[in-house]
């Protein structure tokens, strides 16, 4: 009896088990009954739940007390199943779209935009991909306010500026801080002056059909727990991941076809030969001039009234071309009449092709997905010879579900691109240099050959319209040398990734541990051949090897808490370690021992003396521990508290502290109504910027012949080597920058959510702004940096959009942005101005009271009435001392743009524009010197007697080179003897060259069309696209001969200044994209 008794009570026990343990299995399909892999089944309230394997089914024990399931996908509806009398439970999902975007916050945690307290702005891979851009930051042009990008050139693979809500720092960085997949990675741009090659961006080694979103950061609150990492703003990367909308995989790539073209040129006029102008001879006006050869000017003879032949003399030296065979005697006297304008820019543009390939396979395993990615990209510029851009991508992004609540994600990718590039700027070796001033009757097409003298000795010879006959080298590179013999060739190899970890410890607590390793390598070298120009007519070769290895290790705590009915708290802590080590090798060459035919790159080909080579080591390692208080109360009502305590290498005795503080209210949120939704924020926040390594102490270098300055006898290179020290001192109570922000703006939506409007208006302050200030001589040093100046920006920025239609057949919305910053130098003592860049003549510089990066130069002298100081001849004085002569910083910019699609027919555009901004054109004022402006080519016939620069009379009637000018004090003549002094770029006055600068451009416009689904099934596609888009097709512009958008000194502070800058340029692009 008591054993069925015991029998009895075990059944009975397994029974109430097993009903307690009740499972409920089912299947997860789309509303096409396709399954869906990895759809999350949540029982609600709890964290019990599962998720669906390879065929959409899954098993769930369920709990005590368990009434509903939450069943999420990406791109599908969440969908709440009430758990009935059944155990077989199928579920259908819906695709849907969420009304909230979902920004990325600088941590890499997401966050609903109606729940962010900052001014993130988010932009997604459409819209990326749709610009055709090679490079990510190109890509984001005229997409959010509070950007501003600038080309640095049309140059293959050239990088561009970035800068959000102005400029913070004189010596510091000056670039956003770039986030991806959570880890910070570089985006060095190495390089950047008046004269050789236009530089990359680190951000071009990205792919951008890899990337699903850019999270822009632009306020020091949302930045604040980088400390002196993001004072600049943070662009936050979110890249792809195995994503397979319910099936096993799927594959997605295209193919882009692309066509460019120089946007604008300058334009040379074609009257006047080379040579010497008239006052040169003492001859009447209406003389004109002389030919004369391997001048620089074109202030000759006028072309129209030679005789037509060339009168040569073939007993002496002679030159013969080796493109065309042609064969050039000394000319005894000019008579050709040919125009070569057309030739010689045939010589140098050509119409640039750029091809591209991409794939990306996602792959979803029964506890794992897979993101595959390459991409390969093959670019020929718009300038003929050596300019070209290739690059290849692979990414591999891995998820792996090893438990229900332990995850790991491991990103990682790899970028080799190759270049050759084309030297620019003030540079006597530059493209545009020496082909914007050649004359206008020399032919440039034979720019290298044989050179045999009167004795019938021969050498290889440079030949340009500084040296006709190649006898030596000339001043001047000839165009076709420049980008067919010089070489400046470029490689890099990067490496990136970042393994993740993330552990669900509780329902609502998560710890993460995450690593990132980015290490690139950046081989450059630069060939200038025996007979190149200027300082290089024996030979050079440059060669820099860099490498910079940037490591984060991030450990975080993440989880939330409803304390009370009303009341959800969100916390986040926090460890960062951040540890970049920068290495350059530099070596080169000069004065070449043996000219080799096949200029092979060997450094050692030079005596000791001209060889040179140097070594930069440097490392930054900075700890910071953050955290991040988040809180909603009553549904409506938002706070948020963050900060980080920080030590970094730079400053090392010392613990920094960068807090933040926002509040944000809901005014409203309803989908249905009028007001869809409103939201009032403020923040407080403060963000720094480091100094510059080793400023806060003195440095040594090694000795080189000459440099310790003890005399022969006692110059340690001869005793073995010796160290001296630097020349700065170094200051100890050096402290970093600090940048303080408070930003108050609303985000609200209308009309059911059609409408939406975005507005912030922000006031930041940098205080403690490093400078360097002279040193005492009796010091024995030269320069001490200190903390002293404060820089001020204040603006407003809008953003705004409208679904005119929304249908399941057509959608129509326009948007716009808007931005405008007001920047100032509040403070620079003890320095009058700090160049940035440029040259001492025309610069970009810090003044105290003006606008950061003002462009300034040598100025007219003016009477207190603003009128301009006359010679006693009736031309305008340079004033004594130079000043600000222009702003290079917009007044505002913004955008405009259209997206419509109906059916499989898309049709987008997006207009841009910066408004208010100068920029000297240094290429003019120096075109306009050497007669080749065409303004300088005018004939003016004289209505009354004229004088000249010089003094001397033009008798009415007379017809003469020049033009008839009023500065105030009756007409006078500017001839040569003014063009050729200060009313030229080589004058004293840089002033009359500054120009309005604005711009209005076609940045988009695109057309495409997606062939429709049941054409595509046989063949197994899921979606096919055809289109093609325009990119920078139209500019409205004053600025004169040149696109404003580019700039001379690359991505570097320095802006505004125009001097012989490699053009910019406008694209066609044909593009295929299929899936299946």
């Amino acid at each position: 009896m008591k054993k069925l008794s015991l029998v009895l009570s075990l059944v009975l026990f397994a029974v109430g088990f097993a009903l307690a343990q009740r499972t409920v299995t089912g299947t997860v399909t789309d509303e096409g009954g396709e399954p869906l892999i990895g759809a999350s089944i949540l029982v609600k309230g709890t964290s019990t739940g599962t998720v669906t394997d390879v065929d959409g089914t899954y098993s769930l024990e369920l709990p005590d007390g368990a009434t509903e399931l939450v069943v999420s996908y990406t791109g599908f509806e969440t969908k709440e199943v009430k758990i009935g009398a059944s155990n077989i439970l199928d579920i259908t999902m819906s695709e849907g779209v969420a009304l909230s975007e979902v920004v990325v916050t600088a941590i890499g945690i997401e966050r609903k935009k109606d729940e962010d307290l900052s001014s993130a702005t988010l932009i997604e891979t459409d819209l990326l991909q749709r610009s055709g851009e090679p490079g990510v930051i190109q890509g984001l042009a005229g997409k959010t306010s509070g950007v501003n990008i600038v080309r640095n050139a049309g140059d293959p693979g050239s990088g561009a500026y970035i800068q959000i809500r102005g400029q913070n720092t004189v010596l510091g960085d000056a670039s956003p801080l770039i986030i991806l997949d959570g880890v910070p990675i570089s985006n060095s741009s190495i390089g950047g002056s008046t004269a050789g090659v236009v530089q990359q961006s680190r951000l071009n080694d990205l792919n951008p059909n890899d990337i699903e979103s850019i999270t822009v950061l632009k306020g020091a609150s949302a930045a604040a727990v980088y400390g002196t990492g993001a004072a600049n703003g943070v662009l936050v990367i979110k890249t792809k991941r195995g994503k397979t909308a319910g099936r096993r995989f799927n594959v997605s790539g295209g193919f882009t076809y692309s066509a460019d073209e120089v946007n604008r040129e300058y334009e040379k006029q074609d009257v006047f030969g080379q040579g010497f102008p008239d006052y040169f001879y003492g001859s009447d006006y209406s003389f004109f001039g002389n030919w004369v050869p391997n001048t620089s000017l074109s202030w000759g003879d006028r072309i129209a009234d030679r005789s037509g032949t060339d009168e040569v003399n073939t007993d002496g030296a002679f030159f013969t071309g080796d493109q065309t065979g042609t064969v050039y005697y000394p000319i005894s006297s000019k008579g050709d009449r040919t125009i070569y304008n057309d030739v010689n820019r045939e010589q140098v543009f050509q119409t640039g092709q750029t091809l591209e390939a991409n794939v990306g396979v996602n792959y979803r395993g029964d506890n794992s997905n897979t993101y595959f990615s390459f991409s390969w990209l093959d670019q020929e510029g718009i300038l003929r010879g050596n300019s070209d851009y290739q690059r290849n991508t692979v990414r591999i992004n891995q998820d792996f579900n090893l438990l229900d609540n332990l995850n790991i994600r491991i990103n990682s990718s790899y970028s080799g691109s190759q270049s050759n590039r084309i030297q620019t700027g003030s540079n006597l070796a530059g493209l545009y240099l020496g082909y914007l001033r050649t004359s206008p009757d020399f032919d440039n097409t034979d720019y290298s050959g044989v050179y045999t003298d009167a004795n019938g000795l021969s050498r290889p010879g440079h030949r340009s319209y500084r040296r006709y006959l190649g006898d030596r080298p000339p001043v001047y590179n000839n165009p076709g040398w420049t980008i067919n013999v010089q070489e400046n060739p470029n490689w890099v190899d990067r490496f990136l990734i970042a393994p993740e970890v993330n552990w669900d410890i509780l329902p609502n607590l998560t710890a993460t541990v995450r690593y990132g390793l980015d290490y690139y390598t950046d081989e450059r070298r630069t060939v200038f051949p025996v007979n190149s120009a200027g300082d290089f007519s024996q030979g050079g070769l440059f060669r820099d090897e860099i490498s910079e290895k940037t490591q984060n290790l991030f450990l975080i705590l993440n989880g939330n808490s409803n304390i009370a009915d009303n009341f959800n708290l969100g916390y986040t802590l926090g460890y960062n370690l951040y540890d970049n080590e920068y290495q350059r090798l530099s070596a080169s060459s000069q004065n070449l021992l043996f000219n080799s035919p096949n200029r092979e790159f060997i450094l050692e080909n030079a005596s000791a003396a001209n060889k040179n080579h140097e070594q930069f080591l440097s490392r930054n390692r900075k700890n910071g521990v953050f955290g991040v208080v988040n809180a909603e109360i009553a549904q409506n009502l938002l706070l948020e508290l963050s900060g980080r305590v920080e030590r970094t290498a730079a400053i090392s005795d010392k613990t920094f502290f960068f807090p933040s503080a926002s509040i944000g209210y809901k005014l409203a949120e309803n989908p249905t109504a009028g007001v869809s939704f409103a939201k009032l924020r403020a923040s407080y926040g403060q963000v720094g910027i480091e100094p510059n390594l080793y400023l806060n102490r003195d440095v040594f270098f090694g000795a080189t012949s000459g440099s310790e300055g003890w005399g022969d006898v006692l110059d340690g290179s001869v005793y073995g080597g010796a160290f001296r020290r630097g020349s700065n001192r170094g200051n100890p109570d050096l402290t970093i920058e600090t940048v303080t922000e408070i930003e108050v703006g609303g985000d609200f939506r209308f009309l059911a959510n059609r409408l939406g409007l975005g507005l912030t208006y922000y006031d930041r302050k940098t205080t403690d702004g490093i400078l360097p200030l002279e040193a005492p001589p009796s010091s024995g040093y030269t320069t001490v940096y200190t903390n002293a100046a404060e820089i001020s920006n204040k603006g407003i920025e809008v953003d705004l959009y409208y679904d005119i239609l929304s249908t399941s057949d057509i959608n129509w919305r326009v948007f716009a942005n808007f931005t405008s910053n007001e920047n100032r130098v509040e403070k620079l003592p003890g320095v009058s101005r700090y160049i940035l860049n440029g040259f001492t003549s025309t610069s970009s510089a810090v003044v105290e009271g003006a606008p950061f990066a003002a462009i300034y130069g040598g100025m007219w002298d003016r009477n207190e009435d603003g009128s301009l100081v006359l010679d006693e001849n009736g031309f305008p004085t340079n004033a004594p001392t130079q000043g600000v002569i222009g702003d290079p910083n917009p007044d505002w910019r913004g955008g405009f743009g259209s997206e419509f699609s109906y059916k499989g027919l898309a049709v987008s555009f997006l207009f841009e524009t910066a408004q208010g901004q100068d920029m000297w054109n240094g290429t003019q004022g120096v075109l306009r010197y050497f007669g080749i402006d065409p303004y300088t080519a005018n004939i003016s016939v004289a209505d009354q007697d004229l004088t000249t620069y010089y003094g001397n009379v033009i008798p009415a009637g007379t017809e003469f080179r020049g033009n008839i000018e009023d500065f105030g004090g009756g007409p006078v003549a500017a001839t040569a003897e003014w063009y050729l002094d200060n009313g030229g770029g080589f004058g004293a006055v840089d002033e009359q060259f500054v120009q309005d600068a604005s711009w209005t451009r076609l940045r988009e416009v695109t057309l495409a069309y997606s062939l429709p689904a049941d054409w595509l099934q046989a063949a197994g596609f899921s979606n096919i696209t055809l289109g093609v888009t325009g990119r920078n097709l139209i500019l409205w512009s004053d600025f004169s001969g040149a696109d404003p958008e580019t700039n001379l000194t690359g991505a570097s502070k320095g802006r505004g200044l125009h001097y012989f800058t490699n053009p910019g340029s406008r694209s066609v692009l044909f593009n295929l994209r299929f899936g299946f």
